[in-house]
């Protein structure tokens, strides 16, 4: 080789070298600042950049804990919807600590394909980004787990809606008699429960959906998530005959068949297609490539302080059920408590230790008279149909709405729409709901 080319060569080695120590350096601090905890939060004189107040961007001063006010307070945030009309009908759309969807620039896109031109209000959640608390965390950077289940708990959040609530009626911004809606899925649906029991004098009307109840659950000696042979008998029959044959990672697999069936419209029959690949001897690799269904990735991300938040609220929901959870074969296991043992494993540790103890669900919901309608979806892997109507029966005036789909409801969005918006614009008795419920969509009449 020539000296030109020789000297081309090691230019091209010190280029690359000096790419190489530079991506190194960037990844390590990425990786500091993603581990980094929280040492400060918004002065209370202060706005976010991105956000500065106006008519749709409001700040309130909220307290950090809401049964001790001696701890100071904190700069909370909610945001108007692009259509929000002052005085009219209001929807509360909530997020619980599971839901990052709300933080200073959230996406309309997505919660206006839920509400349409409703007018709404997004609640930026306290220990979701920006909001974080050093108060959560010890001196040398441990999870403190005591003050992260009181200060991050949903009883505070429950609190911050009202207050929340209570600045909008001040301001104008809701109906005369101050009563708002209220929206909520999932752990949301939770929340919303959660706030009709304590606040429901302040409300209308409120959508539950595709969500559970672990008193009710709890009351009728069921599980909050149901057990996989009772969603998908077929497929547990088939997973008992692939772990008599094969070395699965039981906790893995279980975070795949759970991840797909709940963004997919027909979990049952995406949950079977992975399984008979399984027992034809195929593999998983396709899908833990992707970081959605990647349980090792899943735990990595829960273990960053910005997922404290997350893994209180995940604990609230599932932490008695967790507590007693038994690894066992195909015919008792649970998909969402295999792996929620694993990356929960601190809190339930926490737990039996004495150091925290799991949240006691004790909602009375015979006292609200307003409107509620509850959503459910047979195939939902999260909840059960069951649990849906169970719900549905505990208020006094509510209604229940079955349709066949997963726990995303993917399905036919513009009728999901409709019939929400009709239902919060004119109620039950409103004949556009009526049509809406008494469509085919509909099958619990059918």
């Amino acid at each position: 080789m020539d000296s030109k080319k020789k000297s081309k060569w090691r230019k091209f080695a010190i280029i690359v070298g000096l790419i190489m120590i530079v991506a190194i350096v960037w990844i390590y601090f990425e990786y500091k600042s993603f581990f980094r905890v929280p040492d400060s939060r918004l002065a209370l004189d202060q706005y976010y950049p991105e956000m500065p107040p106006d008519d749709k961007h409001h700040y309130i001063v909220l307290p950090i804990d809401h049964n001790d006010p001696k701890k100071g307070k904190y700069k909370g945030f909610y945001i108007l919807s692009p259509k929000f009309t002052k005085g009219k009908e209001t929807v509360f759309f909530l997020t619980d600590g599971q839901m990052q969807l709300v933080d200073t620039q959230p996406d309309f896109a997505f919660f206006e394909n839920i509400l349409g031109d409703i007018s709404y209000v997004l609640i930026g959640v306290r220990g979701h980004s920006p909001t974080y608390f050093p108060e959560v965390y010890n001196k040398d950077g441990t999870l403190n787990y005591k003050n992260a289940m009181n200060l991050y708990g949903s009883d505070q959040h429950v609190e911050d809606i009202e207050f929340i609530r209570l600045d909008l009626q001040e301001k104008g911004y809701l109906p005369s008699d101050g009563k708002i809606m209220l929206f909520g899925v999932s752990g949301a649906g939770v929340l919303a429960q959660q706030y009709l029991a304590k606040y429901g004098k302040n409300v209308k009307r409120a959508i539950l959906g595709v969500t559970g109840s672990p008193d009710i659950a709890k009351a009728k000696n069921w599980l909050y998530s149901p057990d996989f042979v009772d969603f998908n008998k077929e497929g547990a029959k088939i997973l008992q005959c692939i772990l008599e044959k094969r070395n699965m990672n039981i906790g893995s697999l279980s975070y795949i068949l759970y991840q797909v069936a709940r963004t997919h419209p027909n979990a049952r029959e995406a949950q079977l297609d992975i399984l008979r690949s399984l027992e034809a001897n195929g593999s998983l690799l396709k899908f833990l490539l992707k970081p959605q269904y990647n349980l090792s990735m899943a735990k990595f991300l829960m273990s960053t302080p910005s997922a404290a938040s997350l893994k209180v609220r995940c604990y609230e929901l599932t932490g008695y059920d967790l507590k007693n959870y038994k690894k066992a074969n195909a015919q008792k296991l649970n998909l969402l408590y295999e792996f929620s043992a694993e990356y929960l494993s601190d809190f339930i540790e926490k737990d039996i230790a004495g150091e925290i103890h799991h949240k006691e669900f004790r909602l009375d919901r015979s006292h609200f008279q307003g409107e509620v309608l509850v959503m459910s979806g047979t195939e939902d892997v999260v909840f059960s149909v069951e649990i849906g109507r169970a719900i549905a029966n505990a208020y006094p005036n509510a209604k229940f709405a079955l349709f066949k789909d997963g726990h995303r409801f993917l399905g036919n969005q513009n009728y999901y729409l409709s019939l929400r918006r009709a239902f919060f614009l004119g109620g039950f008795h409103s004949p556009d709901f009526q049509i809406l419920y008494n469509d085919s969509c509909q099958i619990n009449n059918q």
